[in-house]
C-alpha cells in the first residue's frame, strides 16, 4: 500500500505526462514519464499496443491532426499503483485524422485514462473516450436518433 505522498507523486506523473508531452509536444521528455515497454490499451487505436516509440508516433500523429490540441485534467484519483485521470481534450482539426481530411472544425471530447505506475513511470495505460462524439463534431458521422418508446 502506498502512502499519501507516493499517491500524490503518481498523480503528478500523470499530470506532467499530459502537460509536457501531449500539450507542449515535448516528446523528448516522454521517457521521463513512460517506461520503454509501456503497454497501451485504446480501443480506437487497437494497433497501438506497446512501446515508447509507438507512443511517440501516436502523439505526433494526434498533434499534427490537431495542432492546438490541449488536454485539461478534470480530476485524478490514485489507489495502489494506479492513477485514474478524467480529462477533456480540445483542438482544431488541421490535419488528417482516422482517414478524415482536415475540417478546420474545433472539437472537444472527454475521456478517462487509467495509468499503472511502476518505478515512477507509466508502465501501462488504458484509455477510454467517445470517438462518435468527436466524429459528430467533425461532421464525419451522426449518432442514430433513438425515439422514445410510447405505451
Amino acid at each position: 500500500m502506498l502512502d499519501e505522498k507516493a499517491l500524490d507523486q503518481n498523480k503528478q506523473i500523470a499530470r506532467q505526462y499530459y502537460e509536457e508531452c501531449w500539450n507542449q509536444g515535448k516528446l523528448d521528455r516522454l521517457g521521463q514519464f513512460v517506461s520503454r515497454d509501456c503497454r497501451i490499451h485504446d480501443p480506437v487505436f487497437p494497433n497501438l499496443t506497446s512501446g515508447l516509440d509507438r507512443l511517440t508516433d501516436h502523439i505526433n500523429m494526434c498533434r499534427k491532426a490537431f495542432p492546438d490540441l490541449l488536454f485539461s485534467i478534470d480530476d485524478t484519483i490514485a489507489e495502489r499503483d494506479e492513477v485514474v485521470a478524467h480529462w477533456t481534450a480540445r483542438g482544431t482539426q488541421g490535419g488528417p485524422f482516422l482517414g478524415i481530411q482536415p475540417t478546420h472544425k474545433v472539437a472537444s471530447v472527454s475521456g478517462t485514462s487509467i495509468f499503472r505506475i511502476k518505478n515512477q513511470k507509466i508502465s501501462e495505460q488504458f484509455v477510454d473516450w467517445n470517438l462518435l462524439t468527436l466524429l459528430e463534431q467533425l461532421g464525419a458521422a451522426t449518432a442514430p436518433r433513438v425515439h422514445a418508446m410510447t405505451r
